[in-house]
């Protein structure tokens, strides 16, 4: 059975190209386009996309509701059949302009792709957010042994999610000259350090409190005068394979360079949570924490611009759409002290089409 068609394969790297150098799509945005396509080739039986008709499409759109989570066994997500889809139309469109190809394809066939509306609104729906309280975090960051460089570098690296929201990829290429603590500020310099977009971001520390805080200070303390690290060592280096006096393989010393991928971040926090007997969160949860602090700490319009900013966000109404989702328990306290308290200035109409006037300017 054929396990390619080297006519689409022609024209599917055209296409990622495409998309990858005309419209700026990320590495991880082309794997996933790169995936749909392929799992729309196989299931067609790689017929040439030439020969692609309604039925082969509304086949496959059946089938892919049938598919299973390789790791869970349950069945995938709206979400996913929204991305998927959403994909496919993308490329059949783009495939519909191409020479060979216009008198094969019709616009109306690669509508057939569409989900239901119903299917499209339950993908779109936000689903609730899972995030560390800030009474959680603290918890698991007292619970970590300091007796290593390594588990001192774990629990700054934990502390630092809180205090400054950073992503994943960015923390870990970070250097100890990005990081200032006279000004309690980071700078992620995209030429440096691996931003969203290549956006530079400056961040300064969170009012998340003095424990966290301080973890992060001692920290970046002990690599510069301790351990004699320089400006442009990673500020949470990665850990170094050597030889014990056993000759058997260690990982007790801190490396020079950074981590090439975000696994080991990942294990890093799951075994503290668990350690900790603290239900385990991913480190761009930590993102949705800093955001719920937003409510209780901003009060204008100005406060939740600066605390957006402060994530990397150009709209403040993105943090609060995207992170900022109330879960029920802190939706009814709101609810039921409102009105209570007259000393708080309330945020007016005014206020609000400010906020959309930003959105709408691009700010």
């Amino acid at each position: 059975m054929a396990k390619f068609n080297a006519e689409n394969e022609r024209i599917k790297h055209k296409y990622l190209e495409w998309e990858k150098e005309a419209r700026g799509k990320s590495e991880a945005t082309i794997t996933n386009i790169r995936e749909a396509l392929y799992l729309f080739d196989e299931y067609t039986g790689f017929k040439n996309f030439k020969q692609i008709n309604t039925k082969d499409i509304i086949v496959f759109k059946n089938a892919l509701k049938q598919k299973r989570n390789l790791r869970t066994g349950a069945a995938v997500s709206n979400v996913y059949l929204f991305h998927t889809s959403t994909y496919l139309i993308s490329f059949f469109q783009w495939l519909y302009s191409q020479k060979g190809y216009k008198q094969k394809i019709s616009p109306t066939d690669i509508d057939y792709f569409n989900l239901s509306a119903k299917d499209k609104q339950i993908a779109r729906s936000p689903r609730s957010k899972r995030y560390p309280t800030l009474e959680q975090i603290e918890h698991v960051i007292k619970n970590m042994p300091i007796e290593t460089d390594i588990q001192k570098r774990n629990r700054a690296l934990i502390a630092f999610f809180a205090l400054t929201g950073g992503r994943v990829t960015a923390v870990t290429s970070l250097k100890l000259e990005h990081i200032s603590l006279e000004n309690e500020r980071v700078e992620q310099n995209p030429q440096e350090v691996k931003t969203k977009n290549s956006k530079k971001i400056v961040t300064f520390f969170y009012p998340v409190g003095d424990l966290i805080k301080g973890v992060v200070i001692d920290w970046v303390n002990f690599l510069k005068k301790e351990r004699k690290f320089g400006f442009e060592a990673p500020l949470f280096p990665n850990t170094k394979l050597s030889l014990d006096a056993n000759d058997q393989f260690s990982r007790q010393e801190l490396d020079s360079v950074v981590w090439k991928s975000a696994t080991s971040v990942r294990v890093i926090l799951k075994q503290a949570f668990e350690a900790a007997e603290v239900e385990y969160y991913n480190p761009h949860s930590f993102r949705h924490t800093v955001a719920q602090l937003g409510y209780k700490f901003c009060k204008t319009p100005e406060d939740y611009k600066a605390w957006s900013q402060n994530l990397g966000h150009s709209s403040p109404l993105t943090t609060f759409t995207s992170y900022g989702q109330i879960d029920e328990c802190t939706q009814g306290e709101i609810i039921k002290r409102l009105g209570k308290n007259d000393d708080e200035k309330p945020v007016t109409i005014k206020d609000i089409e400010k906020l959309l006037a930003q959105k709408n300017n691009g700010y």
